[in-house]
């Protein structure tokens, strides 16, 4: 995870220079069952976690779990969220002694085939995923420590917790450890996974095969235990790697390098666009959003402590998306900890929210995103000191994030605009140097995930629910997980005002006809009105892009579904199988959802219908002869569905009826969607220009002529 480490030992030799990482203890108190490697303060045992409700929100512990690894417990690695089996979301974790845990999140049960293992090399890094195109996920984790350089690599884990593959990084000093975390992005158009080592080297991988990536790996000439963001900085498309580094004074292929750290930014194909140099190492993992001044992108960044009285010490960085640092903010302690972004005033911009561990305790800011300043009523302190980095979320549905603030003596969450306690879980008996997760629930209920160790030094997991938090979104522009999402990508992926990353491909409407959702082809995801967030695709890798969506019938989750058929569930929204791992012979164009939400259909644009879920089927366009291809469907509850085609012809199957359609009328441009009348008794069609068509349904205007003031300038 790369977020607290001490001590290092460098010498030349191999290429030039190299680092064995950092081996003692953090501020001299006890090590965590190891020697050397990040240490932890003891906490005083007790029978229960105690739940300390405030203003504004309750919270319930669900369950826990003691894991039998007493002396080599969870550490840095953060909880992560996948989904592995039928039983729903779960909570991946890995320890110490080399085992990757995997607990259902509704009920704490092991997942079948869990926990995976790494041949003994302790896991300090946080899992992350990627769909396997069967509805479940592949898992990453990194293995090896500071205190164990020697042992461990890059992991990959199918569902069943077997091994895929495994890589070592090949350093020359034999230093194969990796306790960064690694994130997935897409590559030169690659599913991939990346990573720095504790050698010299960070490395790429095609998440597939394990196979590394043209141009990797990319040499760091120092360890680096940070985790990379992975975003598209410069709006073109292509994803760039964002990177923390360590830097010890010597001189490798021909480049002087200084005692230090740096920001640095890699292209796709493991080029240097630029770099940017500190006096002090970077141990924090960097966090990209669209926090600078006009809501350009800005990268966040802390530093380490290994070089005593280093100017740069103590700091959170905001840099520019060329490596040009905007602002820097002194926070009073070491600013290790990852930093996360998030929307604390509920009015569309975000901040960044960092934490500093003085060493006794700990210091909570939230900075003005654009200038770094602190926000009103920020820092605050915490008892415990802040080692992991902070979460942020909209916990109690008053439509801003709130703060979760891990420390050694519990997580303390914080109301993000009036910066008071609301609620404090785990104290005194659950100590913290990882991320809190957020998640929604199988049951609907927002969830929060804490790892750590206790008192005996053993791994402990509690997972709470949120009061009366059933159906409510994470909110809007929330950090609710380590590096943001189960990717890791480190992005939160927001564009500046009035623009979009990828253009609208979708939408639906609540049920009360108060909200409704946007979905662009990157999978990115905008809700309005009433309508809740419950995550998306943005920013995550995707094999094709995403063309429609459709919603649960609470509103509490939706699906996102791409061209190749993969379906992407949120919320309560359920999986119940996808076209994504077969060779279709035309796109899929759409989807509808069945009236009870426990189905679905996908329509390809050849007019091959396919039913999953308690969908049934009732025919199709599939090798039948069509004048325009189909661009769209929409569902008569579970009676049937009709197929629309771009000039606006109807097909009506099982028990919807054909009310019409512009099949014979010639259209200045190609309908592009349907929507159904609520009930079925009618439906709309929607043209390229903003006409809209309407038959056994009201028609309430349309804006075809403001297209053609807009094409032909008129005014």
């Amino acid at each position: 995870m790369g977020e607290a480490q001490v001590g290092r030992a460098s010498a030349g030799g191999g290429r030039g220079r190299w680092s064995v990482g950092r081996a003692g203890t953090v501020g001299g108190v006890v090590a965590l069952g190891m020697a050397g490697g990040l240490a932890a303060v003891p906490v005083s045992p007790t029978a229960a976690a105690p739940v300390v409700a405030h203003v504004g929100m309750a919270t319930s512990l669900v369950w826990q779990q003691v894991l039998p690894d007493a002396g080599s417990p969870i550490g840095q690695g953060s909880p992560s969220v996948a989904t592995l089996d039928g039983g729903g979301s779960s909570v991946v974790v890995g320890d110490r002694a080399g085992s990757l845990w995997a607990f259902h999140l509704n009920d704490g049960s092991g997942v079948k085939g869990w926990p995976a293992h790494t041949n003994g090399a302790p896991i300090d890094s946080t899992p992350s995923v990627t769909p396997d195109g069967s509805g479940t996920d592949t898992v990453f984790v990194g293995a090896g420590n500071a205190a164990q350089p020697r042992v461990g690599g890059y992991y990959a884990f199918n569902r069943s917790g077997a091994e895929i593959w495994g890589r070592n990084a090949q350093d020359p000093n034999g230093l194969y450890g990796v306790q960064a975390s690694m994130a997935v992005g897409s590559l030169n158009e690659v599913n991939s996974v990346v990573a720095p080592s504790l050698g010299q080297d960070e490395y790429a991988f095609d998440a597939s095969s394990g196979s590394v990536l043209p141009g990797w790996p990319f040499f760091t000439a120092d360890s680096d235990f940070t985790t990379p963001a992975l975003a598209d900085l410069y709006g073109n498309g292509q994803t760039e790697v964002v990177e923390g580094g360590d830097s010890s004074p010597g001189l490798a292929y021909g480049q002087t390098y200084t005692a230090g750290g740096h920001l640095r930014v890699v292209g796709a194909s493991g080029n240097l666009i630029c770099s940017h140099d500190t006096n002090q190492t970077v141990d924090s993992s960097p966090a990209v959003g669209n926090f600078l001044a006009g809501g350009q992108v800005g990268i966040a960044f802390g530093t380490g402590s290994y070089y005593p009285g280093a100017s740069d010490s103590n700091t959170v960085f905001g840099s520019d998306s060329h490596c040009n640092i905007v602002w820097r903010t002194n926070l009073g302690g070491n600013t290790m900890s990852s930093p996360a972004i998030g929307d604390l005033q509920g009015d569309g911009t975000v901040e960044v929210v960092a934490g500093a561990d003085t060493g006794s305790g700990g210091m909570v800011w939230a900075l003005n995103g654009a200038t770094g300043g602190p926000m009103p009523g920020w820092p605050q302190s915490t008892s415990g000191r802040i080692i992991g980095g902070i979460t942020t979320a909209d916990l109690t549905g008053a439509g801003y994030n709130d703060v979760l603030v891990p420390t050694t003596d519990g997580l303390v969450i914080y109301d993000g605009r009036s910066a008071q306690v609301v609620a404090t879980l785990g104290a005194g008996s659950i100590g913290l140097q990882n991320s809190p997760m957020v998640t929604i629930d199988p049951n609907g209920s927002i969830g929060i995930t804490i790892a750590g160790y206790n008192a005996q030094n053993a791994g402990f997991i509690q997972h709470y629910e949120v009061a009366g938090s059933n159906g409510r979104s994470l909110g809007k522009r929330s950090w609710p997980m380590f590096h943001q999402n189960p990717q890791l990508t480190g992005w939160l992926s927001q564009s500046a005002p009035g623009h979009l990353n990828q253009p609208i491909n979708g939408m639906a409407l609540t049920g009360d006809g108060k909200g409704y959702w946007e979905v662009a082809s990157d999978g990115g995801l905008f809700a309005f009105g009433d309508a809740g967030f419950h995550g998306s695709m943005g920013g995550q890798p995707l094999n094709r892009p995403v063309v429609g969506m459709a919603t649960t019938p609470d509103g509490k989750g939706y699906w996102e579904v791409a061209s190749d058929g993969g379906l992407f569930t949120f919320g309560d929204a359920g999986f119940y199988g996808s076209t994504g791992a077969i060779t279709l012979n035309r796109p899929v164009v759409g989807m509808a959802a069945t009236a009870d939400g426990k189905g679905y259909w996908l329509v390809a644009s050849d007019g091959g219908l396919f039913a999953f879920g308690d969908a049934g089927f009732f025919g199709s366009m599939g090798g039948q002869p069509l004048n325009r291809p189909i661009v769209g469907m929409a569902a008569n509850g579970r009676l049937g569905y009709w197929l629309v085609a771009s000039d606006g012809g109807i097909f009506a199957f099982g028990g919807a009826p054909f009310y019409g359609s512009t099949g014979g009328i010639d259209l200045v441009l190609p309908v592009v969607s349907l929507a159904p009348v609520p009930g079925g008794g009618g439906y709309w069609m929607a043209a390229a220009d903003g006409g809209l068509f309407a038959f056994n349904a009201a028609f309430y205007g349309s804006i075809p002529q403001l297209f053609a003031a807009a094409v032909t300038g008129a005014d």
